[in-house]
């Protein structure tokens, strides 16, 4: 390993040394196409008042608007770091650069100034002097969030760029210990100074903190600036979705196809919206701040049948009143109505692809008239701003060949932070039949160690630790990948069946510690266990859902750990002790015999007149695991070698 990623590795390590999981933040994977976007955003006339972003929107998925910040590629817009945002996206500050490298390589606990957004330029030099003392900026942040906390002593720092083309600090938000990591916080800053009211002002929000890496968090929301303000002009006319919908399919994200269609209705739930209201006014006698919200919805269902793909699109909600009205500053969080239509859908196809597309009937925009007394939006002050821009979510499901409970998306990787540690993934089968995984994706994300890394592939049944609990192991080497791009582990040396649950996971080596992707969007945290002192646990400090998925296909036929032989077809070996050579009696279709940790044991076999004869072709006193497939079932067998 490189000695950068050494140290780095190590920090992460030093910060949560009493966990059983290290938290590893992810380098960003970098469009082509953002790296060459400066000379278009440089080449912005000056906008007039007002300014607003609220970073649900933008024209470069992962990246700030470019007509509206002149320089942002090197935070990070997304939908998962922030903890209860007042919008739906984040703008995300840490130790990344513009490519997603360390700002800094050589100096692991070097400070600097990381990441910033500099936003288009502005005419102020069009607010009328009367209104200059009610210019004000305003925007929310969170200290940490689902991020990596920042030191004590990093900042969120505010610059304003003056008429002769100076940067000069307003602000500057510090750790000063009293942060909250969950709770958004609004900062308002009033533009005082002639100086500043020229036809090219700009703002810039930076971070001050470590430049060795993703570390540092700041989440930077809703930013706003405008005439017409106090310094207690903190409500908004704006009802939002603030939270991505939750899964349709209960535990999973995805889930194969044939598995779901033996019970639909059972596999099923309303997905839960999420909203916010950031409206408040306080003495307010006609309750415009309170809004009765209703929803439309829609699903397109592409189907695969016969090779081909068919849509369904239906309508699903229109206008029906999710209940109580949204109190001012309330978040809410509430089930939709009426689930995606899937009547579509039958035995015959062999996958489906379900988007669900959301959007609530806030009240945004609606100008206060007789007609609609509940109206809030005042043309003079906010015109053009639309903030219904932030009232629209969709969500994507699978029905295809495997079982996931991450959203496709990591926010970090996970790793468990002891060498030699095991890790199981406990997956619950939604079929009564027993069925046959093929391959197992992983993403391994990769973080500049290009070393070669192996682990030990595991499959049990159950953490019991006795013979029969060994499904399946393989040693690999681990092939990482850029952002979230799945390998899938293919073809496994033999298919391995499974019935009502299984685990997946891995034995790291001796000397490795191996971060997987880890989508803090969902949370099958209770369904982690791990293994470094010999016994099984069941994790409680992580939260998240691992990106491992097993693959399901048809098989050779050889069914694992389904079913076990009758008593009148059991299976008898001698001599048990041994010296590395025992005979299965009877007729059998295959045998194989596995270390306790699950590795293969290389065996020659020979028929004899009461069965099959098998020499281990290197024995070593011990005890072994013996897998023996015959008609009627599966057994194992401890076999003892003296």
């Amino acid at each position: 390993m490189h000695r950068y990623w050494c140290v780095l590795l190590f920090v992460v390590a030093f910060v949560q040394a009493s966990a059983q999981f290290t938290l590893t933040p992810l380098p960003r994977a970098i469009p082509a196409e953002k790296k060459s976007s400066g000379a278009r955003t440089n080449e912005l006339t000056p906008m007039p008042l007002p300014f607003w972003d609220d970073f649900s929107f933008s024209n470069l998925a992962g990246y700030p608007h470019d007509t509206l910040w002149q320089y942002g590629k090197t935070v990070w817009i997304n939908q998962g770091l922030g903890v209860n945002p007042p919008s739906l996206g984040v703008a995300t500050f840490d130790g990344l650069d513009s490519l997603g490298n360390p700002y800094s390589v050589n100096d692991v606990l070097e400070k600097g100034i990381a990441d910033r957004l500099v936003s288009r330029p502005i005419s102020l030099d069009l607010v009328a002097p009367g209104d200059r003392s009610s210019v004000y900026l305003s925007f929310y942040y969170q200290f940490r969030g689902n991020g990596e906390p920042p030191d004590p002593g990093d900042q969120l720092r505010v610059l304003f760029k003056n008429a002769s083309g100076s940067w000069v600090q307003v602000a500057a938000i510090e750790n000063d210990g009293s942060f909250n990591e969950d709770t958004f916080t609004q900062q308002m800053i009033a533009v005082t100074g002639d100086e500043y009211y020229h036809d090219s002002f700009q703002f810039s929000i930076l971070s001050f903190g470590r430049l060795s890496g993703p570390y540092d968090t700041w989440n930077v929301d809703y930013v706003y600036l405008n005439k017409g303000r106090t310094a207690n002009d903190t409500s908004y006319p704006d009802r939002t979705i603030n939270l991505p919908l939750t899964s349709m399919l209960k535990d999973y994200y995805s889930m194969p196809y044939d598995h779901f269609m033996e019970n639909p209705v059972a596999n099923l739930q309303a997905p839960l919206i999420s909203m916010h209201n950031l409206e408040f006014i306080p003495g307010n006698t006609n309750q415009s701040d309170v809004q009765p919200i209703n929803y439309d919805s829609e699903d397109s269902v592409f189907v695969n049948r016969d090779d081909a793909e068919t849509i369904y699109t239906h309508q699903l909600d229109l206008a029906t009143s999710i209940g109580n009205p949204l109190q001012p500053l309330e978040f809410r969080q509430t089930p939709i109505q009426t689930l995606p239509d899937l009547s579509s859908l039958t035995t015959l196809d062999s996958a489906a692809k379900v988007k669900l597309k959301l959007w609530i009937n806030s009240g945004d925009n609606i100008v206060p008239s007789i007609a609609n007394p509940l109206g809030d939006y005042n043309i003079a002050k906010y015109a053009p701003i639309d903030f219904r821009v932030n009232d629209t979510t969709q969500v994507e499901f699978t029905l295809d060949n495997y079982y996931a409970y991450d959203d496709g998306t990591a926010e970090y990787g996970a790793a468990l932070n002891q060498p030699g540690a095991q890790l199981a993934y406990l997956f619950e089968m939604k079929t009564n039949k027993p069925d046959t995984i093929v391959a197992i994706d992983f993403y391994f994300p990769g973080f500049g160690d290009e070393t070669n890394q192996s682990i030990l592939v595991q499959i049990l049944r159950d953490l019991s630790g006795d013979p029969g609990s060994f499904l399946y192991s393989q040693s690999v080497t681990v092939q990482r990948s850029t952002q979230n791009k799945f390998w899938r582990l293919e073809p496994l040396n033999r298919f391995v069946g499974v019935s009502s649950k299984f685990y997946i996971g891995w034995k790291q080596g001796a000397a490795s510690v191996l971060a997987v992707g880890l989508d803090k969007n969902t949370n099958s945290g209770d369904k982690i266990f791990f293994n470094i002192n010999g016994e099984w646990e069941q994790n409680t400090n992580l939260t998240g859902s691992l990106m491992i998925r097993p693959v399901f296909g048809k098989g050779d036929g050889v069914i694992t750990g389904v079913d076990k032989v009758t008593e009148e077809n059991e299976v008898k070996v001698y001599p048990n002790p041994g010296n590395g050579t025992f005979v299965v009696m009877g007729h059998i279709e295959r045998a194989e015999l596995f270390t306790l940790s699950g590795q293969s044991v290389k065996t020659t076999s020979q028929q004899v007149s009461d069965g099959t004869q098998f020499q281990i072709d290197n024995p070593i006193s011990g005890l072994y695991v013996l897998r023996v497939q015959k008609q009627g079932g599966l057994s194992t067998h401890k076999i003892i070698v003296r």
